[in-house]
This record gives structure tokens, sequence and C-alpha cells, in this order.
């Protein structure tokens, strides 16, 4: 069964789940089931051989708990009647060395099961960690626009983090009580049946009073997911090595706390509602269930005082209701774990399965990494949630060999056009063909490996200097003679070279060498050429090199790319003179195209903007 089939389909959220916590509490009962049965598959997956050893050994503490009882009464009995007889403690050993070898049994059975729970847990956590990681990898990158993605995401990888222990603890805890249970059950039904329903039906409340109470913290925890991100966000402001230098700049130290304190304030009020709310529910359960094992125990006083049972079977009939009573309220408190960390799960099964749902389907073409021509054809594409389109109507085409140079101002669309071209937006309206076939017809992996794009934004990997460039083309990372080629090629073997290329670079590490905005950007240049990719795209890609720097490297762009196709992305016009063709982007549409010489005889915006840039330089 897949997983969205797991949380009842793929099309649920976590807000379908919060809206679902107001309807009648006798559906989220009916949910039950398949909440278990959702967290038991998860747990299978993830450490079937420990699931089944755990369950194994609660299962022989449980028989031993009832042996126990049978036995201690056995034991009792034969104490008062060698006590009556004087004859001596002989005849109570067999049966006395039978109940401390069972005792010692199910402690070791307990010993033994707590070691492989905790390994239990730890794999429940890899394998949901893990699922969490291959969505974020599979979504569209459009998915990380949307706030509720990353509310989502964040419940999710909490959820991944924290719950599996407490569903494995559930699940392990309600085990060994309903062996357990079932054992006393029978026992109490040997010496005294008329307590056994009496006794299960002291615990109803708490069981109603436990799912009620996992309901309501659930829903609190989903209500406060937004807050608690802002709350992070706030943190890695105040704790960043990038923020530091500006949040002493601005003094914003005081403010973002206050900010931060305000928004704890904000849960640590709600929590104590919750906690007031969950508190009376439990007194109310814990009183009834209390006067109703009471009344049970006043039942076997009032047998024994009438003679209906003897001495033993009363101390034997007491020990089992309380037994039973410790073991009903494990059972309930297992229960509530189970249903609280199931309510989290079904979340992150909804979530898991985006997965599925944006999983490739077996595409019937293959690129040829040696593409001859793409051609952009009246595209358009809006952000999730924006009233107007980034980009609107863009047609153009680019080949082998060409170098087109995309400019406009910030903000009209440049960025945007370039994850499209890079597949990684879709359009939402015309195509990308590439060579003839549809770029939606392909396979999204193939077409982004003929692509290498470096954005102004730029990752900055903690990793070596070899990673930080192999990584560009990771099938060839350990090929240090290409890394070293593409590192002078983009410039930066000057200063990658005397540090060593397995220096980690970034501060954050032991041992890391920090570079400058340029030599970083160097880096990534090194990267793109690595790549070796026929379609490559370049964003912005001498934001942080001087002028001088920036000439070189477009004047000598066609020859380090020599026979692919490059578009260039830049907001200096200065720079793409010697593009083939430069496309003038403007509000997310194409309003001229041409040569340098030619957008300058037009004397349009290109124009306009080419001479007001070479002023601001004295040129």
């Amino acid at each position: 069964m897949a997983e969205g089939e797991e949380s009842g389909g793929q099309g649920s959220s976590v807000y379908d789940i919060i809206d679902d916590l107001h309807r009648p509490h006798r559906k989220n009962l009916r949910r039950f089931p398949r909440l278990v049965t959702g967290s038991i598959r998860l747990v299978w997956r993830a450490g079937r051989a420990d699931l089944l050893v755990s369950s194994g050994l609660q299962l022989v503490a449980g028989v031993g708990v009832a042996g126990q009882l049978l036995i201690g009464r056995h034991v009792l009995g034969s104490v008062l009647d060698a006590g009556d007889a004087r004859s001596g403690f002989g005849g109570v050993v067999p049966s006395l060395a039978l109940l401390i070898g069972i005792t010692v049994a199910i402690g070791f059975a307990t010993a033994v099961q707590v070691e492989r729970t905790r390994l239990l847990s730890e794999l429940v956590q890899r394998e949901t960690a893990g699922r969490v990681l291959d969505v974020a990898q599979a979504v569209d990158l459009a998915a990380f626009e949307s706030p509720e993605f990353y509310d989502r995401l964040q419940r999710a990888t909490i959820g991944g983090q924290i719950r599996p222990l407490q569903m494995v603890n559930g699940l392990v805890g309600m085990t060994s009580a309903l062996v357990t249970v079932a054992g006393i059950a029978i026992a109490l039904a040997v010496i005294q049946p008329v307590l056994v329903p009496f006794v299960l039906l002291a615990y109803a409340p708490l069981w109603v009073a436990s799912t009620r109470n996992s309901r309501s913290l659930f829903h609190f925890s989903a209500a406060q997911t937004p807050a608690d991100r802002e709350r992070a966000y706030l943190s890695t402001v105040m704790t960043g090595r990038e923020e530091a230098k500006e949040v002493r700049a601005f003094d914003l130290g005081r403010y973002l706390r206050r900010r931060y304190d305000e928004l704890y304030a904000q849960r640590i009020e709600g929590l104590r509602r919750l906690t007031r709310q969950r508190l009376g529910r439990s007194l109310v359960a814990a009183c009834g269930s209390s006067g109703l094992t009471a009344a049970a125990i006043a039942f076997l006083a009032f047998l024994y005082v009438e003679g209906r049972v003897g001495l033993a079977g009363l101390g034997a009939a007491v020990a089992a209701v309380v037994q039973l009573g410790g073991r009903l309220s494990l059972l309930t408190a297992g229960a509530s774990q189970l249903y609280e960390a199931g309510l989290f799960v079904e979340d992150y099964t909804s979530f898991v399965a985006l997965a599925d749902e944006h999983a490739a389907a077996p595409a019937p073409h293959r690129p040829d990494r040696g593409f001859d021509r793409l051609v952009v054809e009246d595209v358009g594409f809006t952000y999730p949630g924006a009233v107007h389109p980034a980009v609107e109507g863009v047609s153009f085409s680019i080949a082998r060999g060409e170098v087109v140079a995309l400019v406009g101002e910030n903000g009209s669309g440049k960025t945007t056009l370039a994850k499209l071209l890079g597949d990684l937006y879709r359009p939402t309206s015309g195509r990308i063909v590439l060579d003839g076939v549809d770029a939606a017809e392909l396979d999204p992996a193939e077409v982004r490996d003929s692509i290498a794009v470096i954005f102004q934004d730029f990752v900055r990997y903690l990793l070596p200097a070899r990673a930080n460039i192999g990584v560009g083309r990771h099938e060839r990372i350990d090929d240090l003679e290409g890394i070293v080629e593409a590192s002078r090629a983009s410039g930066a073997h000057p200063f990658l070279g005397p540090l060593g290329y397995e220096t980690r670079l970034g501060k954050q590490f032991l041992g890391g060498r920090e570079l400058s905005t340029g030599q970083w950007q160097r880096v990534a240049l090194a990267r793109a050429f690595f790549r070796d990719a026929p379609f490559v795209i370049l964003d912005e890609p001498t934001a942080a090199l001087d002028p001088r720097a920036e000439h070189a490297l477009f004047a000598s762009i066609r020859d380090l790319l020599g026979g692919r196709a490059v578009l260039l992305i830049s907001h200096r016009f200065s720079s793409v003179r010697e593009a083939d063709r430069i496309i003038v982007l403007d509000r997310g549409r194409i309003i001229e195209e041409g040569t340098h010489a030619t957008l300058m005889d037009l004397d349009g915006r290109y124009a306009e903007l080419f001479r007001m840039q070479a002023a601001a330089y004295g040129l």
C-alpha cells in the first residue's frame, strides 16, 4: 500500500487533518485502527527483526506476570497451610523457587526488550528522516515558494525526530500491556471472575480522556507551526555567521530577541491553556477510574468477610486487581502515545506522499547531451499565490555555439526565466522545446544533466575545495585533474592551489579556510565549467568580481565554453556587448532583441540603460 493510501489519500494534508479534528469524536475514534496500522507499517519497514524480538519479549513478560499471580496464590496458600500445620518451610520451596525463576526471567526479558526498543526507535527515526529528505529532493522547486510547504516540511521533520520514539514506545507498551492484561484477566477470572468486567470498566474514563488530550495536543502543535518556524528563523539570524555582522551593525540583537521572546511567550501561554484543559480531563478520568477500582477492592473485602473467598484467594485477587489496574493504566498510556503519535505520523505520511505525486513518469525520450537547439515558445510562469505572472509570453531560441545575453533591470524576471530553462520550474503556459521534443515529455533528471546553471545566490558548500567544484558533476568527483582544469578556467586555481584542494572551505568547521565573496564566485564558476554540459546558464556570474576581472571573463567566455549554448544573465549591459544576441526583459516580457549594435541603433530601452550605466562608469 502506498504512503498516501496509509494516510487516507494523497490529497490529504495537515490542514485537512486539523479540520478533521473539529468533527465528531466518534469519527476520530474510527480513525484509530488506521493510525495504528500506519504506525505499525512504518516500524515494520524500519526494523522488522527488532520489532519481532521486542514484541516477543513483551509476550514472554506478559505471560510471566500472569504466571506470577497464579503461582503467587499457590505460594501464599502453601505458606498459610504450612503455618497452620507447623510442617516447616520445605513444602513451600519448590513453588517459591519457581516464582523467583519467573521473576528473574521477566527482569531479563524486560532488560533486553528495553535495549532493542532503543535501537528500534533509532531505526524508525532514520526511516522517517530519510523519507522527508527524499520528498525535499523530489518536489518541484515551486513548492519552496509556498509557506504551506514549509509548514508541512517542518512538521514532518520534527515529527521524524521526536515522534518515532513515542510511536515505538506506545506500540511496544501497548503490546506488552495487552498481553499482560489478558494474562492477568485470565488469572483473575480463575480467582474471582465477576471482578474482570468491573476492573476493565474502571479504565474506560482514562481511555476517553487520553484520546481527547492527544487530539488537543496535535491541534495545538499544528496551529503553532508558523510561529515556531518564525521563532526558529529568528534564532538562525541571531546565531548565524553570515548574519552576525549586520545584526551588530544595526544593533538588531535586542529587537530580534524581543520578537523571539514574544513568540515564545505566546506559545507558552497557549501551552498553559492546553495544560489546564488536559489536566482537567485527566483528573476527572482518574477520579472515576480510582472510584471504580476502590469499589472492586471493597467488593473483595465484602466477599472475604462473608466467607465466600479465603485469605489466599483474597490476597491473590487484590494483587490481581492492583496489577490489572496498573497494566490497564500502561495500556491506556501506550494507546494514548500511539494515537497521539499516529496523528503526527498521518501528518508525516501525507507529506511523504508528495514524493509519489511529484515523481516523474517514465520518459519516452532521452535528450542527447549534445543537443543542438532549445526553443522557448510563448512561455509564462506565475509563482504560487502570486497575482501577476513573473514571466509572460516569452519566445526565443538558442543554438549550439551561440552566446545569448539576457539583460534587464532588477525584478524583470531574468532569474525566473533561468530556472524555467534549467527545468527547475515548469511553465504555467507555453512550452520549452529541446531538439524538437517538449521538455515536459522528457525525464527531468536527463534534461538537467544537459544543463549547467550557476545562480547569483550560489551555494557555498562547507566542504573541501575539491568537493566544492566536483559537485558540479559528482559522478566524476574523484577526477582531480579535471577539477583543477576547471579551477584554472574560472581563475580559482591561484588561491586554491596554494591552499590545497583537500582544504575545507568556510570557517564553520575545524580547519576550514574562508574565502572572499569574489573567490567564492570563482569557485562556483569552476563548478559550472566542471559540469561540462552542452547548455550553460550563468546568472550574474561576475556580480562579485571587479570590473577588470569581469571584462576578462566575459571576453573569454566563448573560448572557455566553445561549442556550447551559453545564456548569460546580467544587469550590467556593458559586459555583454560581445554576445551574439542580447534579449532585453522588462516585467517578464521581451521588449527588445538583437546585437549590441542593432539595439543601440534602435535607441530603445537597451540603449537608454546602456548609456545610463556607461555614464555612471565615466565611459
